[in-house]
């Protein structure tokens, strides 16, 4: 009996060491990529999945991205939600939309990510993108928009070359 309980608890270790080392090292070469798309402000995230403030997560249909490129941005973008205030009058443009860029910031609050920030007003309505790029390439825009409820995307980024 001592010995199955010894066996147990030091294959109970062993998995416990295992999941504790799990953690995966930041391939510098990637990371610097990443880092030069975001400085430059050249990049696109192919969305992959959407996650609307009061609904389930749902995949999107290939094709929707968000392009930064030479100080604007180009939203191809579904969306899910309410709004409040909304301009429906002057030709509802949602998250479809290409708009000059404004206060964009580029910080590292962690070795493995970085985070963007900026705001758009496309006429419409006003935004402020946040968007959180691992060093491996997955991302995660979070959409904020002043008349709407906020959205939240997941994907990857990519230089422009994808286009």
């Amino acid at each position: 009996m001592k010995k199955i309980l010894l066996v147990s608890m030091t294959l109970m270790a062993l998995m416990l060491m295992a999941c504790g080392s799990n953690k995966s090292a930041v391939d510098p070469v990637q990371a610097q990529a990443v880092q030069a798309l975001l400085e430059m402000r050249q990049f696109v995230v192919m969305v992959g999945s959407m996650r609307p403030l009061s609904a389930p997560t749902v995949s999107v249909s290939q094709g929707q991205k968000l392009i930064v490129r030479d100080g604007t941005v180009s939203c191809y973008l579904p969306y899910v939600g309410s709004g409040q205030n909304v301009g429906y009058a002057s030709g509802y443009k949602a998250l479809n939309f290409s708009s000059p860029i404004t206060d964009y910031k580029v910080e590292y609050p962690k070795d493995d990510r970085a985070r963007v920030t900026f705001k758009v007003d496309n006429g419409d309505d006003h935004y402020r993108f946040h968007i959180e790029v691992f060093m491996n390439g997955k991302t995660t825009v979070d959409v904020d928009p002043r008349g709407r409820d906020a959205i939240s995307y997941s994907g990857m980024i990519h230089g422009l070359d994808v286009l």
